[in-house]
């Protein structure tokens, strides 16, 4: 019926009427060849609706922009996902021109498609166009990067990609991998305005549970936490000279609020044996030892054990079931009053 209806909409309204009759005459004649009673559908009467009643045809607006957008998105996704082969090379160049183009002139449609790419394909190209777009607005032309910087109201999704993308192409192993000064301002402006890049993880509680997934799957890999943590121990041991020890101790409050966020959310799966293995070598900090060793928050599901993670198999020092045989132990110390209650954030210092 839509071929039939677009043939309909070229001819003048008497015209049309005509032809839905004919087309009408020619269905039911042919459904009565193989039953007594016609079945009458819904195309024929929306045909003879629109061009016999003359009453327009109620179209969404929204389906017809969700489908525009799934074939951009395709469209986007077969010029630019890389296929592993000679041709990657020529697809990056062009897709690092095109988005540092998007930025410019502010077309949403190509950084929502971009943000889309960033967010499925593997990080080592995710790389390459976030490197090209620091080369483009951070090195290239002195005070463009407040282009760059604009875009944050009109494409989240995309600034929220660029982030992590940036993240992964400054590892900080060397002179060449420490992000420019503008570009690490520049994202603390983004952060200050939404924080949500931030907050993501206390709502993934919520999803991993809903899909039966919380304490099973991990979404922060133990394996990156290792590079980051010896990373953080290398630049205190540089520092320590400097009389920066208030700068390493706030670098360590914030370590050690995001690990007690990835593992409260299910994010980060491992034992405290693993965790107090990796964090040994770090200079000592009150913080990062409550995380590691201190008492646990009471779990809000009824199928996980009560007074653990779900992925923590270690119960902490002077915690747990009561001893069999309580008359042959000595009274356990009592731990510190700092206690893990849920809703309750950590102390915030600002950087200074």
């Amino acid at each position: 019926m839509s071929d039939i209806r677009h043939s309909l909409l070229r001819r003048d309204a008497l015209s049309a009427a005509k032809e839905v009759l004919y087309h009408l005459d020619i269905y039911f004649s042919s459904q009565l060849q193989s039953a007594p009673l016609p079945i009458v559908d819904k195309g024929p009467v929306e045909l003879l609706e629109e061009f016999v009643f003359q009453v327009p045809k109620e179209r969404s607006a929204q389906p017809k922009e969700q489908t525009k957008d799934s074939v951009r998105q395709s469209i986007f996704s077969s010029l630019f996902s890389p296929q592993g082969n000679k041709a990657d090379d020529s697809r990056m160049s062009l897709l690092g021109k095109l988005v540092s183009m998007a930025v410019a002139v502010c077309r949403i449609p190509v950084l929502e498609c971009a943000a889309s790419w960033l967010q499925r394909t593997p990080v080592v190209y995710c790389v390459r166009l976030a490197k090209a777009l620091v080369d483009d607005y951070c090195c290239l032309v002195p005070g463009s990067i407040q282009t760059l910087k604009q875009i944050f109201s009109a494409s989240p999704r995309f600034c929220c990609q660029f982030i992590t993308s940036v993240t992964a192409l400054y590892d900080l192993s060397s002179d060449d991998l420490i992000p420019p000064m503008d570009l690490l301002e520049m994202i603390v402006t983004w952060i200050f305005e939404d924080p949500s890049v931030l907050q993501v993880l206390m709502t993934l509680q919520l999803h991993l549970t809903e899909k039966n997934l919380y304490g099973r799957l991990g979404l922060v890999l133990f394996d990156h936490m290792v590079p980051l943590v010896e990373e953080i121990n290398r630049l205190a041991d540089e520092l320590n000279p400097l009389n920066a020890s208030q700068e390493i101790e706030l670098s360590l409050d914030r370590l050690a609020q995001a690990l007690q966020v990835a593992m409260a959310s299910g994010a980060l799966l491992c034992t405290r044996d693993d965790l107090r293995t990796l964090c040994s070598r770090l200079p000592h900090n009150n913080l990062l030892q409550l995380v590691i060793s201190g008492p646990v928050q009471q779990s809000p599901h009824a199928a996980l054990p009560p007074g653990f993670y779900p992925h923590i198999h270690t119960p902490p020092l002077g915690y747990g079931a009561v001893p069999a045989h309580p008359a042959a132990h000595p009274a356990l110390p009592t731990h510190p009053g700092h206690t893990f209650i849920s809703g309750v954030t950590f102390p915030f210092r600002p950087i200074r």
